[in-house]
């Protein structure tokens, strides 16, 4: 009897791994939370970071900004995938100008949360930065 609780025991806690209801709540790779001077909020990337979005949205739109040109004027590139699924690379050619990338997510994941991963062709130093990202707005 014992086996068969412990094997139980292990069994739903894979499931709360695979699918956590605190999941939402999570980030990495971003810096605190700012605003600019018309005050909209924001966080910097590192070179690449992650948040979690509700399985049930079917659009996102991201609003992304750079501060920063690249070599010889050339644009920052932002790679954004869902659960490791290709979404979209974005161009940002213009310093301080924000732009708003809407990204269809499909249907439902299967979990309550889809990670959605950002990726900057470069960062700045010394502290790393990558770009703005503004909050994100989902259509269920």
């Amino acid at each position: 009897m014992k086996r068969i609780a412990w094997l139980a025991l292990v069994a739903a806690a894979l499931v709360a791994l695979r699918d956590p209801v605190w999941a939402g709540r999570v980030s990495s790779g971003f810096r605190s939370w700012e605003e600019d001077p018309p005050g909209t909020p924001f966080r910097w990337t590192a070179g690449r970071a992650s948040f979690f979005v509700p399985a049930d949205a079917t659009a996102m739109t991201l609003p992304l900004r750079t501060e920063f040109s690249g070599p010889n004027g050339a644009p920052t590139e932002v790679e954004i995938r869902s659960d490791d699924r290709y979404l979209a690379t974005v161009r940002l050619p213009d310093r301080h100008v924000w732009t708003r990338t809407r990204l269809p997510l499909g249907g439902r994941a299967g979990r309550r949360y889809r990670r959605i991963d950002v990726r900057v062709n470069r960062v700045v130093p010394p502290f790393m930065l990558g770009v703005m990202v503004g909050e994100v707005e989902l259509t269920r």
